[in-house]
């Protein structure tokens, strides 16, 4: 069983460095790794070239530069479908455990292959706080909750079975936020299975680090949260308009969603925060045909 990493990078070489670092000290290696950079900077991209030129079997890629979901997909495409059998994403701040193929492997070899290729395994990422995120599902107002039966994953130590992402791609018209959820959604549509697997370990270095998202942006909303309620809105619509449809869930959802978003803007003091949060949500173009 080959399993290969995408991995996703913007401004942080050290961050890259140590990723591959952990991923190539691993027990078993990976069957290859794509690192796709989304910096903007040409010094940096040549920075980052020179980090992946140090390990064999890593390929450098310039990224679109237009969200996380973008450069993951620049990322896995560049992989055949007939060159790996499973792949990890993983993000440039992310150091995996030792053991954490070599466990996917040994889990995905207790499967049967007629259930690999339709099995996501998901483990536990931790934070230099004690955090820990793991698999769970959404709540009816898109919120991430535990659940004895996965519906979402914890992204950072998951693993998917490559056939999954010849059917599906990570939907560009999130910039960034529940993009793992919105996937996991189309996943289960399709007749998928999520394993958690708390044996599959990483260590989340960037956790609790400063990120380029974190700037104050409208009121008293930073681009972080503008980014997340906006992408909150886009899957909870898409989630009851096309994946799972319910008039009835769709109604509600909308109301309560612009009801408590409107509340929370006025204790923020961020009311002029509603027209960008629309904006980022592109929920316009799930009214258009496909291909447009």
């Amino acid at each position: 069983m080959r399993i290969s990493a995408c991995i996703t990078t913007r401004n942080r070489p050290q961050d890259l460095e140590n990723c591959l670092r952990s991923l190539w000290n691993s027990d078993i290696k990976p069957h290859t790794v794509v690192v796709s950079d989304d910096s903007p900077d040409i010094a940096l991209q040549q920075q980052n070239y020179l980090i992946v030129q140090q390990y064999p079997q890593t390929t450098y890629i310039t990224g679109p530069r237009i969200g996380v979901c973008a450069n993951r997909n620049n990322a896995v495409n560049a992989i055949p479908a007939f060159e790996t059998d499973f792949v990890a994403f993983i993000d440039d701040d992310i150091c995996v455990d030792s053991d954490f193929l070599a466990r996917a492997i040994e889990r995905y070899t207790q499967i049967s292959p007629e259930q690999r290729n339709y099995t996501i395994l998901s483990g536990i990422s931790r934070s230099s706080d004690g955090g820990e995120m793991v698999s769970g599902k959404l709540s009816f107002r898109g919120y991430f909750c535990p659940s004895n039966i996965p519906e979402t994953v914890a992204i950072h130590a998951s693993i998917f079975p490559r056939q999954f992402l010849e059917q599906e791609q990570w939907d560009e018209n999130i910039f960034f936020g529940y993009e793992d959820a919105e996937l996991c959604l189309r996943a289960l549509k399709n007749g998928y299975k999520i394993l958690h697997c708390p044996d599959l370990r990483v260590f989340h270095a960037g956790a609790n680090g400063k990120s380029s998202l974190m700037v104050t942006d409208i009121g008293k909303l930073t681009n972080y949260e503008i980014s997340i309620e906006a992408a909150r809105l886009y899957v909870g619509i898409k989630r009851y308009k096309n994946l799972f449809p319910n008039a009835f869930k769709l109604a509600v959802f909308c109301f309560v969603y612009f009801l408590h978003m409107t509340a929370y803007l006025w204790k923020r003091g961020s009311l002029k925060a509603w027209p960008e949060i629309i904006r980022r949500s592109h929920v316009q173009r799930l009214w258009q045909p496909l291909g447009v």
